[in-house]
């Protein structure tokens, strides 16, 4: 064969190859050993110029050649390993280990606890390498694994809140399965100024959704963990019956804004005159911290009640509004049923109406998005609503219903919130407005010296204002580093809350048990 007359054949290096094909009369293809895949290639039959090149550098060939030759010396005895071979094999997790990683995976995901009774998910568990002798437990030691580490979580983050000077919570009702839950999460902002949140409660509540059976909720659960003194407001939606129970259960008697001014979102609440009577005496055995309404729910009531309202109020918009709205409601309802439904095109009027009520309606949308950030603190309010007013035509649509507005626009603590912000400060404000608040922030600054309280927190102050925008900032001014934790803890939206109630479809099915109730609350 013409490959038995091909230098190859006879070349020193030829071990480290291997012969693959002839790829034409002239020309062979090779397998480098040495490469990671195995690379092909070419070469002339009567040349290893392209293999030589193909080793080089020529202290690699030398090495190599040095290698080899010191292979050969030694065939008497066994061959050494060309490379060192890595101990792969994977350590065998302990019990702990296993029930700590089957917890994860249950609780995380909302399985039932009876997942580990399972045969198929046993078997599944069973591949995993454990140490001699370890088994995941049935479900009624796993139950009570789960419970001792809950206690022990729940433990650790009770010592967690003891730490926090101030905190805020938001809370939510949500009816399922003909079910009530409340729900409440807390927030808080440590030492090094990051923001924290966690869930508290998803717990069963029972009757009617008065503000009586709400405010002892809500306490309840304050009070199981240590938060009576050191909540700074709880965020909850404009519904009628949460505000009232704040303020008949508001701790110094401050006067609240009016309980009609969400007119439009209440509902009409009936209350047990011969109850109410008789546990008039206990009103009293308890307080609540100061209600902050939710900012996102009022935006959202601007959005549809209030606009709706201003244009069908004009004439001008009235027809263009009810006739646009109307086919864009057929066509979302029948986009998906009917081949028909492309033909109930809009007219060039109802184009344009649509067009600049989108326009109109944008500033809306990117401020809900803003306030319902994760990361969004209550300092971010008043500047984003000073925003809104501010663009076209958004000052007439809100001043339409100013009532939904004048407490938060007003609000002293949303004031000192973004003040004591380093990115809001005061650049936000008018210059008279700038004055007022500036004042305000000194007032308000925690004396640590009295007898130079005033000129040393004014200072401060001043000081703080002519500083740079970072967070950071803030630990240089120990008095307005506490005044942002504690008026920057609320959040301006009761989003944590919702969000927290977007898992309960995992769990309150029609088919769920108290058990799994319970379980929920555990998981929270």
């Amino acid at each position: 064969m013409e490959y038995d007359h091909a230098s190859f054949n006879t070349w020193k290096y030829r071990h480290y190859f291997e012969f693959d094909f002839f790829k034409s009369d002239k020309n062979i293809s090779i397998r480098c050993t040495l490469c990671i895949g195995r690379k092909l290639l070419s070469t002339s039959k009567n040349s290893t110029s392209n293999l030589s090149k193909h080793l080089d550098p020529p202290t690699e060939m030398t090495a190599v050649a040095t290698t080899s030759t010191s292979t050969r010396q030694t065939s008497d005895g066994p061959t050494p390993a060309k490379q060192i071979k890595l101990d792969i094999r994977a350590t065998g997790l302990s019990a702990a280990e296993l029930k700590k990683l089957v917890a994860a995976y249950i609780v995380e995901n909302m399985l039932p606890i009876s997942t580990v009774d399972s045969e198929s998910f046993r078997r599944i568990v069973g591949k995993i390498p454990t140490k001699s002798g370890v088994k995941l437990p049935q479900r009624k030691s796993f139950v009570g694994y789960l419970e001792r580490e809950y206690d022990k979580m729940n433990s650790n983050f009770k010592a967690t809140l003891e730490e926090a000077e101030f905190v805020s919570t938001t809370a939510d009702i949500w009816t399922v399965n003909n079910k009530s839950f409340m729900g409440v999460t807390v927030h808080w902002i440590n030492s090094t100024l990051q923001c924290n949140k966690a869930a508290l409660a998803c717990k069963r509540i029972k009757g009617s959704h008065i503000y009586d059976v709400i405010g002892a909720e809500i306490e309840e659960i304050h009070s199981s963990y240590g938060l009576q003194d050191k909540v700074v407001a709880t965020v909850m939606d404009n519904a009628s019956n949460f505000p009232k129970a704040f303020r008949v259960y508001q701790p110094c008697h401050l006067e609240s804004e009016s309980e009609n001014e969400e007119g439009d979102d209440e509902e009409p609440t009936f209350t047990d005159v011969i109850e109410a009577l008789s546990t008039t005496s206990g009103d009293a055995q308890f307080s609540l911290p100061q209600h902050y309404r939710c900012a996102s729910h009022t935006i959202n009531l601007i959005s549809t009640s209030d606009v709706d309202k201003h244009l069908n109020s004009c004439a001008d918009t009235k027809a263009a509004y009810r006739s646009s709205i109307a086919k864009c409601s057929a066509l979302w309802t029948k986009g998906s049923r009917s081949t028909l439904a492309s033909e109930q095109c809009l007219n060039e009027r109802e184009y344009q109406f649509l067009k600049e009520y989108c326009a109109v309606m944008k500033p809306l949308t990117v401020a809900l998005d803003i306030l319902q950030r994760d990361e969004c603190t209550y300092g971010a309010l008043l500047p984003t609503l000073t925003s809104l007013m501010s663009k076209t035509l958004m000052h007439h649509i809100v001043c339409y219903r100013p009532s939904r507005l004048d407490a938060v626009l007003d609000s002293q603590e949303g004031l000192l919130a973004a003040a004591t912000c380093p990115k809001f400060k005061l650049r936000w404000l008018r210059d008279e407005c700038r004055r007022l608040l500036l004042q305000l922030t000194t007032l308000m600054c925690p004396k640590c010296q009295p007898a130079k309280c005033f000129f040393s927190a004014e200072k401060e102050v001043t000081d703080y204002l002519r500083s740079d925008y970072e967070l950071e900032i803030l630990n240089q001014f120990p008095n307005l580093k506490k005044m942002y934790m504690k008026y920057n803890s609320p959040t301006p939206s009761s989003a944590p809350v919702e969000r927290l109630f977007s898992l309960g479809g995992l769990v309150l099915s029609p088919k769920g048990t108290d058990c799994l109730i319970e379980g929920l609350r555990s998981f929270c």
